[in-house]
């Protein structure tokens, strides 16, 4: 089921990518060129997503505790090189992308795959450090903290990071903290964001247009109104594959973090209905992967996962509908981009090889098994 959840989203964001790839690229290149490179682009990441995910699937979850450590650490360096002018690659003010040669990636989406493995593999390594304020919750804190600041003060990535504190908080309500901890934790978390918006000018002026997102309609507020025509013009049943006019150039990032929205124009509420209901079917399957995870260390990565890519799509939805100011994050598994889709393949890879090890997924296992044994031995003595 999570497989074939995961292959419908990536066939939709495939169809939409090939309907107005050609129309982004052409007014990208100024008339230039009208080939659909996104399209291309991401049928290759596909390929690197697929190896990841046949490989996650097929790796035990607990080997991933041995790389957790140097997974966490090679992130962390990784975001810090998008400070050095020669390889990183600044776009609309945020330097998010690391350019090697013709290709280039994003750090922050290895990042949340390392976070959630590190700190299931600390907090399953240290439970009786975990009731001290000291020794658990500090270092907890000091782990999101330095995320945060990573992806929040030096990427300029609002969403990414409440993405990464999401994640990594499920990860410590699920260790052996106590709730009190949890707690404290979390109103640490929620007091250090409240800071990170008063002390970024440009976010309050996000947050000001989510307020009032008609003051300037050509400036700050343009991209969410061009949004909302967006979903609007769709109605119930939208214009029809192809027929986009919000991707002549209108909407930003129409094949990225606003597809959403072209989705909407496209295919109506329906299509978007469908989408979301997608995402809460794969909400659920994660979670009953989680409660049915046979240690706590799968549990924690479990639920982890699923919250990652849960809170991603609340964020990216509820940002092209207005309900919350407008961030730059993509849609996962449907968005354009590679890095984004090869990590998060690569983690419902090691969500199904956790299912595997579940009480009933071992059982029919041995269902199976024996069933084949039964046969076998039938069919020898009819041969006999």
């Amino acid at each position: 089921l999570l497989g074939l959840i995961v292959l419908s989203f990536i066939a939709i964001g495939i169809i939409i990518i090939y309907s107005t790839g050609s129309i982004v690229n052409f007014n990208i290149t100024g008339g230039v060129s009208d080939r659909n490179v996104f399209f291309t682009n991401q049928l290759v990441s596909l390929a690197v997503g697929l190896m990841g995910w046949w490989f996650a699937s097929r790796l035990p979850y607990r080997n991933w505790q041995k790389y957790a450590t140097a997974m966490l650490i090679g992130s962390f360096i990784l975001m810090l090189l998008v400070l050095i002018p020669g390889l990183s690659t600044r776009v609309n003010g945020a330097s998010r992308w690391i350019r090697l040669g013709p290709a280039s990636f994003q750090p922050a989406e290895f990042l949340k795959l390392s976070l959630i493995l590190y700190l299931a593999t600390w907090a399953e390594q240290h439970r009786q450090a975990l009731r001290s304020i000291k020794n658990g919750l500090g270092w907890i804190m000091l782990i999101l903290v330095i995320s945060a600041v990573l992806a929040i003060v030096i990427q300029r990535d609002m969403g990414t990071g409440i993405v990464m504190l999401g994640a990594g908080l499920t990860v410590f309500f699920l260790s052996d903290a106590p709730v009190w901890i949890f707690g404290l934790g979390l109103g640490s978390i929620a007091s250090l964001a409240a800071l990170f918006l008063v002390i970024t000018p440009y976010r309050l002026t996000r947050l000001a247009t989510f307020l009032n997102h008609r003051d300037d309609l050509t400036g700050a507020d343009y991209h969410i109104n061009q949004a909302l025509i967006a979903l609007g013009s769709g109605g119930l049943i939208g214009r029809g594959l192809g027929n986009s006019l919000q991707s002549y150039g209108y909407l930003p990032e129409s094949t990225n973090d606003s597809i959403f929205a072209i989705l909407g124009e496209q295919f109506g509420l329906w299509g978007t209905s469908l989408v979301v209901g997608l995402f809460m079917l794969f909400t659920w399957r994660g979670m009953r992967i989680a409660r049915l995870a046979p240690d706590r260390f799968g549990r924690m990565v479990a639920a982890g996962i699923t919250v990652w890519i849960m809170t991603q799509a609340l964020i990216n939805i509820a940002a092209m509908l207005n309900l919350i100011p407008l961030t730059g994050i993509p849609l996962p598994f449907i968005s354009y981009g590679g890095t984004s889709l090869a990590a998060t393949m690569t983690a419902v890879g090691i969500l199904q090889n956790i299912s595997r090890y579940t009480e009933r997924e071992v059982e029919n296992a041995d269902r199976s098994s024996r069933r084949g044994e039964w046969r076998s031995r039938h069919t020898n003595v009819g041969s006999l």
